[in-house]
Order: C-alpha cells, then sequence, then structure tokens
C-alpha cells in the first residue's frame, strides 16, 4: 500500500514507517497542503491519507475537500491525526465523511486497520490483497528482525517491548485475517 502522511511532524512518519515496512507498504510524507495536493493530482495509486489537523498553520482539510471533488481521489480513506479536538472540529470532520479520528498519541496499527477495512468496503477484498504485499512468514520474519535490532540499538524498558511485541502480533493477526 501506498500512504501520503500530511504532517511535518518526524516521529509520526517514523512510527508508521516502521509499521508500514511490516506490510510491504510505503509512507509519503507531505509537509504542506499544495505539495499533497500536487502529488495526489499526479499519482492516483495511492490507498490512503493520515493528516494531521494543520500543516504550516494550513487546515489539511483543503486537501481532503480536493479529494472528495476527484473521480480518481473520493473513494480514498483519509484519516486525522490530532491532539486536542473539540467537539466541533470531531463534527466537521464527521461532515466531510473522514475514514477515522485519531487522537495523538496513536496506535500506528490503527491507521493501517482503518484504511484496510475502508478499502475492503469501498474496492473489495481482491483489492486489499494485491494491495499488500506482505504474507505470514515475511511478517514474522520482519517481526524477528525489528525485534532484534531494536535490542541491539536501543535497551528498552520491559514494558515497552512488550507493547511493541504486542502491536507486531496483532498486526500478525490482521493479516492472517485477510490472507483468509
Amino acid at each position: 500500500m501506498r500512504i501520503v502522511l500530511l504532517d511535518e511532524d518526524q516521529d509520526t512518519y517514523e512510527v508508521l514507517k516502521d509499521v508500514a515496512n511490516l506490510s510491504g507498504s510505503e509512507i509519503i510524507q507531505k509537509t504542506s497542503i499544495n505539495e499533497a495536493k500536487e502529488f495526489l493530482q499526479k499519482y492516483h495509486d495511492i490507498d490512503g491519507v493520515v493528516a494531521e489537523k494543520r500543516v504550516r498553520g494550513m487546515p489539511t482539510w483543503e486537501v481532503l475537500s480536493f479529494m472528495r471533488r476527484s473521480e480518481q481521489l473520493k473513494d480514498i480513506p483519509f484519516i486525522v491525526l490530532a491532539e486536542d479536538l473539540t467537539a466541533e472540529e470531531k463534527e466537521f470532520f464527521d461532515y466531510m465523511n473522514v475514514t477515522a479520528i485519531l487522537e495523538k498519541p496513536f496506535n500506528p496499527l490503527e491507521v493501517f486497520m482503518d484504511i484496510v477495512e475502508h478499502l475492503r468496503k469501498a474496492k473489495g477484498e481482491d483489492y486489499v490483497k494485491t494491495r499488500l504485499k506482505a504474507d505470514e512468514e515475511l511478517l514474522k520474519k520482519k517481526l524477528m528482525e525489528t525485534v532484534s535490532s531494536q535490542d541491539k540499538t536501543i535497551t528498552l524498558k520491559e514494558e515497552k517491548k512488550k507493547g511493541w511485541l504486542s502491536i507486531l502480533e496483532r498486526f500478525i493477526d490482521f493479516f492472517k485475517h485477510i490472507f483468509r
């Protein structure tokens, strides 16, 4: 899968990229509204957009509005990541038909599950299977590599290791369900 991240935060990019690598997916970071619009207009093989509510002071719903007016882009899932959303902002995003609103800090696995579920409903199970390039054995191998490399480079607290392992195990279970 190819997912556009509209956010200036490098940490968000790194977290999503790590999880994306487990499924053979790609995260493409854009840091301005115009840059994102130009990219989406040029490339239609995008499977999702994940956006902070504002980038460089500009509201990212402008990109969502742009997408909803385009025949090629209107079915692409759009997920909003934000801190401290007001009830009015949540209502507005619901009105704009965002796929999901995830409050920071967020679980990166939820991003992928929301995108896959939306694509499954909009384009079908076969489409999702063709866009996900991973299989169960590859995921297990990458899981072990990820855990091993984390152990070598950073001494993590046991809770953090368990948290990462839990997320990765859920990711593998999720893919097992898709590839049945």
